[in-house]
């Protein structure tokens, strides 16, 4: 008698699948239905259908154009950093004479204090204590060597190469996680193959440890891609925006229509927008992943 009359697979996975559905499904079709609507915070009983205006208000608006563009340099910088510091460090406590001592199971404990602490402690501690100007970490340095520091989060021209820096710290403990657990499963015979033909180091890193975690690169690369598109606390908390709205990404536009101008319409319609760039986002890679492994 087979097994598989015993056994229903959608018995498991149907009560995760209706609780994903109501936890995620309702409030995305409310935001959907409310962008269709000219609604206003104070008055949510007086709605108003106005159909795809608010879209067409985005589509034409200098600032959300900005937003877009900010958002997108945001969140790929962010993962670019956070992927090679991420791949640097667990690379570093996974060679062998470091991985397992006392003093990489330390440092690898004192590494995720970002990912523990919340976005605004991390945005704070980087507007007070990292990027300030007369006592901050970063002009302490480079005070050291005789340079001045720029005064980096009310210069346009720095801002957002800072806020970029900060939320990657706080992004790359996860990043650390999953390279280093990655990275051990890479055969010691490989490696020590690879010593014999004289590929030590960083060539057998690149020749070998890489093309071996290559899907876990990627799998890291999407999830802090998506998780920086949609960063509001560390921005917040660091700029607010500025200056001149520099760093005034898409979640920032959408507090700032909802709860500053109450335009609850234009607000759902920006953060429906998100939505679909992030899926389209995550549609792409997921083309590429499968279009690689043809290939392979």
């Amino acid at each position: 008698m087979s097994s598989r009359r015993h056994f229903n697979p959608w018995a498991f996975i149907l009560p995760g699948v209706i609780a994903g559905g109501v936890v995620l499904g309702v409030p995305v079709v409310q935001a959907f239905w409310i962008s269709l609507h000219r609604l206003r915070m104070y008055r949510m009983h007086d709605q108003v259908f106005v159909g795809l205006d608010n879209y067409a208000r985005l589509l034409q608006d200098p600032l959300f154009h900005l937003s877009v563009r900010s958002t997108l340099v945001f969140s790929v910088g962010c993962t670019i950093l956070s992927v090679i510091a991420g791949l640097a460090v667990a690379s570093v406590m996974s060679t062998r004479g470091i991985r397992g001592t006392s003093a990489a199971r330390f440092f690898m404990a004192f590494y995720l204090v970002p990912f523990v602490a919340t976005q605004v402690v991390v945005g704070m501690m980087g507007r007070l204590y990292v990027w300030e100007p007369e006592y901050g970490l970063v002009n302490f340095v480079l005070g050291l060597f005789g340079a001045d520091g720029p005064m980096w989060l009310i210069s346009q021209d720095t801002a957002m190469w800072a806020t970029i820096v900060t939320n990657a710290w706080r992004l790359t403990p996860l990043a650390v996680l999953i390279f280093y657990a990655a990275l051990a499963t890479v055969p010691e015979e490989l490696l020590e193959s690879a010593e014999v033909d004289g590929a030590g180091g960083w060539r057998a890193l690149a020749l070998i440890k890489l093309p071996l975690i290559r899907y876990h690169i990627g799998f890291v690369a999407l999830i802090q891609l998506t998780s920086a598109f949609r960063e509001f606390d560390t921005v917040f908390a660091l700029t607010g925006g500025g200056p001149g709205r520099t760093t005034n990404v898409l979640s920032l536009l959408v507090y700032n229509e909802g709860i500053s101008n109450s335009d609850m319409g234009v607000a759902n319609a920006i953060s429906f927008t998100m939505l679909i760039i992030v899926s389209i986002l995550s549609l792409v890679y997921m083309r590429v992943a499968r279009l690689g492994d043809l290939g392979n």
